[in-house]
């Protein structure tokens, strides 16, 4: 029995060889771009006003305040994604659902490859842009030209815009530099807005849901045909495919949708799109590139079922590689550093130093006062005018002084004050000299001792030295009369006893 189970094992050993180097390519192999999903072929004729550049002015679109200063302070719950799998018309469609929370710090536009992806037209794969950004999720973002790789529409990525659609009309989704999230169509004007910039912006193709309802009719009357190449817009709208689409729900938080497909055999409708969003409470949502391009990505990997066939083996599927994605990551600051005074966490600044303030930490702020309009706030505190001092530079220099932080002496005749300012003894506006008492209040001040208190001390050392002179002079002079007395009176001589002569024999000896 065990010759038998032996062959058997090699025979599936020799089978699964083939198979595993096969699915080894899948995710890293080239796709062949043949599930095509895209509005507009380049020969339809549409009315010249479709396309119309539209410079400035207004345009029908829907702004989303982002939440109060209190709550956006608050640390926001992480992304929440959800696989699905739904029924529609008797079939069966798998996909995923994200809601990100704080979309301002949590989520980017991002080129191809990286910075400069636009520019060099670049493609590449959902995965190998969100691995080196970091993203926890990702997914494919807005339309590009298959051939070239030129990005089309409005770009753009972290407030840097990286594509132009100049001014012609297609879906937009952006979030504003203070987190407001805007759906639906803008001017050229509008999207060069410096007030309220974008920080993050992409073009799409069909404005799926307007204010919680579908506006897939009138998007049919507005999108402009220059945006893609292939398909009949009804056919790309009614047609089962792969999806993706951006939007928002009542709560502020911004939702991806994905839906795995293949063109014209499974899949959804734009219809059935917008339906199921409605259902997911989504208020605000556009339609993003689909068809072979719908790809997502969890924590680095490849969660999809890509549409698109491998160009070395037909027989398996791989990811198509695109243009811009949108990437869901960690709660970043903005800017990153902080501003270079503070330390991002959990997407909030903490301001270091007493006096650095704003979400950003790139305002100094040295109290209600703001130095009293007489001095400059900086990382120290207030840093004075000349002629003003204290901490709020709120109080004129003394009498006297004069300058920056009032540290110089006045140096006028008569001991007259000075201009506080410029220390000019003719601008002053004292009108009368001071009194010596009065002339240098703030050297009173800084003295130890009080001239009073000085004048005691000198004249007690000079009485001290005097009485000293007098005791030296009196003991010198009683020194010289002892001195006179023995000289001119009688000596007397004692002999020595004789105990004492023996003890200074014995000494001797």
């Amino acid at each position: 029995m065990a010759a038998p189970t032996n062959g058997r094992l090699g025979f599936l050993l020799v089978l699964l060889v083939p198979v595993g180097a096969a699915w080894g390519s899948v995710g890293s192999g080239a796709s062949r771009d043949d599930d095509l999903l895209a509005p507009y072929p380049r020969a339809r004729a549409r009315p010249p006003r479709d396309c119309a550049r539209v410079r400035a002015g207004r345009r029908e679109h829907e702004s989303w305040a982002p939440p109060p200063a209190a709550a956006a302070a608050a640390p926001a719950a992480p992304a929440a994604v959800r696989a699905f799998v739904a029924h529609f018309g008797g079939r069966a469609v798998s996909g995923h659902l994200t809601r990100v929370p704080a979309p301002l710090l949590r989520v980017s536009v991002l080129e191809p490859g990286g910075p400069g992806g636009c520019a060099r037209r670049r493609r590449a794969t959902v995965e190998d842009t969100a691995r080196a950004a970091g993203c926890r999720v990702a997914q494919n973002g807005g339309f590009f030209r298959l051939a070239s790789g030129e990005c089309l529409g409005d770009v753009v990525s972290d407030g840097r815009r990286v594509s132009s659609a100049g001014g012609l009309q297609n879906a937009h989704f952006g979030i504003r530099r203070d987190g407001t999230l805007v759906t639906g169509y803008l001017s050229e004007e509008e999207a060069l807005d410096a007030d309220n910039p974008f920080k993050q912006l992409l073009s799409g193709v069909v404005w799926l849901i307007r204010n919680g309802s579908v506006y897939i009719n009138e998007s049919q009357a507005t999108e402009c045909d220059e945006t893609q190449e292939t398909g009949s817009f009804s056919k790309f709208v009614d047609v089962m495919s792969a999806r993706t689409a951006i939007g928002h729900d009542r709560q502020g938080q911004l939702v991806l949708f994905h839906v795995d497909g293949q063109t014209e055999q499974r899949g959804l409708s734009l219809w059935e799109v917008a339906e199921f969003l409605l259902q997911q409470d989504v208020v605000n949502a556009i339609n993003l590139d689909g068809g072979g391009s719908a790809t997502f990505v969890l924590n680095g990997t490849l969660a999809s079922y890509p549409s698109d066939h491998c160009s070395q083996d037909s027989r398996w599927r791989c990811p198509r590689q695109v243009s811009t994605v949108v990437c869901v990551h960690e709660p970043s600051c903005q800017p990153p550093d902080c501003s270079g005074h503070g330390t991002c966490v959990d997407g909030h600044c903490q301001c270091t130093g007493k006096f650095w303030r704003g979400t950003a930490c790139s305002e100094l702020d040295c109290g209600p006062s703001n130095c009293s309009q007489h001095g400059l706030c900086t990382d120290t505190g207030c840093r004075c005018d000349p002629g003003w001092t204290g901490p709020s530079c709120n109080e004129e220099c003394p009498l006297g002084w004069y300058g920056p932080g009032c540290q110089r002496p006045c140096q006028c005749e008569h001991q007259c004050p000075c201009d506080p300012q410029t220390g000019n003894c003719s601008s002053s506006q004292v009108k009368q000299c001071l009194r010596p008492s009065e002339a240098t209040p703030r050297a009173a001040e800084l003295s130890f001792f009080s001239r009073t208190t000085w004048l005691a001390l000198t004249l007690g050392l000079v009485f001290l030295l005097l009485v000293s002179v007098s005791a030296n002079v009196s003991l010198l002079l009683g020194s010289r009369a002892k001195r006179t007395r023995h000289v001119d009176g009688d000596y007397a001589y004692h002999p020595l006893q004789e105990g004492c002569t023996e003890e200074a024999t014995r000494g001797r000896r």
